[in-house]
């Protein structure tokens, strides 16, 4: 699901409304992650579904630009 949404957006959104959208989605998973660490969140498959998530879009963001595959300093 979330692959074919970056695909459709990829083919339809300028380089910078594609990164600023999925930089967005970026921190709001680490957002997620970090409640799941507060609150000892015990399911693995939503773990798992939303690293791919994060993992696909980094992949996404690399081709586009190298730099987005170290954490920037914000």
């Amino acid at each position: 699901m979330a692959l074919n949404e970056m695909s459709t957006d990829v083919k339809e959104m300028a380089e910078d409304e594609f990164t600023n959208k999925y930089l967005n989605v970026i921190r709001k998973l680490a957002d997620q992650f970090e409640k799941f660490e507060e609150e000892e969140f015990n399911d693995e498959g939503e773990v798992d579904k939303l690293s791919g998530y994060n993992n696909a879009i980094i992949s996404i963001m690399m081709c586009i630009n190298p730099q987005f595959q170290y954490p920037s300093e914000d």
